[in-house]
C-alpha cells in the first residue's frame, strides 16, 4: 500500500488493544445485530502517516 501523503510504501503492523481491535455498525435498536470487522493497520515509515483498513468490508 502507497502512503497517500508521499507515496512510499506503507508497512503492515499491529494495532495493540486488550482484546482486539474492531469496528462495528450502528443498528436503530438493541435488537439488532451491528456488522463487525477486524481492522488492518499500516504505518508509512517515511511522514509516519497512519492508515486503518476494515478486513471485511464488503459486509458494510
Amino acid at each position: 500500500m502507497k502512503c497517500i501523503h508521499c507515496e512510499n510504501e506503507m508497512k503492515k503492523v499491529n494495532f495493540l488493544v486488550f482484546g482486539g481491535f474492531q469496528i462495528e455498525s450502528k443498528t436503530n435498536s438493541i435488537f439488532e445485530t451491528p456488522e463487525r470487522s477486524s481492522v488492518e493497520v499500516y504505518v508509512c515509515n517515511k511522514c509516519g502517516y497512519v492508515e486503518l483498513k476494515a478486513t471485511d468490508y464488503k459486509k458494510f
